[in-house]
């Protein structure tokens, strides 16, 4: 008994220290934030407006605009960190209700869920983008109560995500209605029919708000004023190449990021590092999902239509666009919420986690590993 309580606390100061390594990645991602000149394309996003009529991507500017004519890059950084603390706070309520297991498991867990360079390190090194709110959003769709008054409350909350960032309806709102459809499937035997009528009358409506946003609501003023417009409200350079985002097509956009796929595909080890060291909680994860496809098999096959929904989201975004590493780390998040409305709504929270060996060395190696890691990147892995 001496040997494994001995042992038990040996663990428990390794991830401890683990866990100090998180805290000093954070910080280092947390400063680099903030001492360095806030992204440009950030930026921007905050001094648009709906001056001249509604304009995609223009949503959080024209709140700005409501309440001061100058947007200074503190106040942008400022709102990011709240963002993403709300989200943290979301995080953990659901890391709370999803894991029930011993104090060392729990460690463990943590240890990968919360100091995945994936996760939350890249919200914070991606600061001033608009995943983090697709995030809160998805985050209250496993929270909140499953009553009919949620599938407003979402619908409304996703519709003001599309005049975020049109973005969003590739990258976060197919995993917002897959988890409430994971969270119906899995609370009833038989889902009611008002209800999955409720989901896809939502959908249809989102679905004609993007394609009114993406074709009728680009700028209606030439580059040259709306770059005008943007500097009289702005407190640091904002270059030529940043009106690109409100005069490009899709055509454009795929062309460039098409021509920057030799680049991604010349880090596809550095990928595969940053996936490698997951796969202890990859696997964790899908040894709860696996025997669903006995006990649940709707369930089970509902999870697995999901998913492959949410990957051609974004397969499709990263067609379009190229943030390749800013967007791995997305889905990695929509992915980590899917399996855990699932678990949940299917089986009740994990109470058993003694699998996820906290005594195996690679483990230990994989979560010191994405300890390391301050955060993924944006366009680039690690820059």
């Amino acid at each position: 008994m001496t040997s494994v309580v001995s042992a038990s606390t040996n663990a428990a100061t390794v991830y401890r220290s683990i866990l100090l390594i998180n805290l000093v990645a954070f910080a280092v991602v947390i400063i680099h934030r903030c001492v360095t000149p806030l992204p440009d394309s950030e930026y921007v996003h905050r001094l648009v407006s709906y001056e001249h009529g509604l304009i995609r991507r223009g949503l959080v500017g024209e709140l700005y605009s409501w309440f001061t004519s100058r947007v200074s890059p503190w106040a942008v950084r400022i709102e990011g960190f709240l963002a993403i603390a709300v989200a943290a706070a979301l995080a953990m309520m659901i890391f709370a209700r999803t894991y029930r297991v011993r104090p060392l498991e729990t460690l463990v867990l943590g240890c990968f869920l919360f100091g995945s360079p994936l996760l939350f390190k890249n919200f914070i090194g991606n600061l001033g983008k608009f995943d983090v709110l697709g995030a809160i959003v998805a985050m209250l769709a496993v929270l909140l109560p499953l009553q009919r008054r949620l599938y407003g409350v979402i619908g409304a909350l996703s519709a003001l995500l599309l005049f975020i960032h049109h973005v969003h309806a590739t990258i976060y709102i197919p995993t917002i209605y897959g988890i409430l459809l994971l969270r119906v499937v899995g609370a009833h035997d038989r889902p009611r029919r008002a209800d999955l009528v409720l989901i896809g009358a939502s959908l249809v409506l989102l679905a004609a708000l993007f394609v009114h946003l993406l074709l009728c609501t680009a700028a209606k003023v030439p580059a040259e004023a709306f770059l005008q417009n943007l500097r009289m409200r702005a407190l640091q350079p904002v270059p030529d190449r940043q009106a690109f985002m409100w005069y490009s097509t899709i055509a454009e956009e795929t062309r460039i990021s098409l021509g920057m796929l030799p680049e991604h595909l010349k880090r596809l080890p550095i990928y595969g590092a940053i996936v490698l060291i997951h796969l202890p909680i990859v696997a964790f994860l899908a040894r709860r999902i696996r025997p669903l496809r006995l006990a649940r098999p709707l369930a089970h096959r509902t999870y697995l239509m999901v998913a492959a929904v949410v990957l051609a989201g974004y397969l499709v975004t990263n067609i379009i666009t190229f943030d390749y590493a800013r967007h791995l780390g997305n889905l990695a998040f929509c992915l980590l919420l899917l399996t855990q409305a699932q678990i949940v709504a299917a089986t009740g929270p994990v109470t058993v986690a003694d699998d996820l060996d906290p005594f195996d060395g690679k483990i230990i190696a994989a979560a010191a590993g994405a300890a390391a890691v301050p955060w993924v990147g944006t366009v680039y892995p690690l820059v």
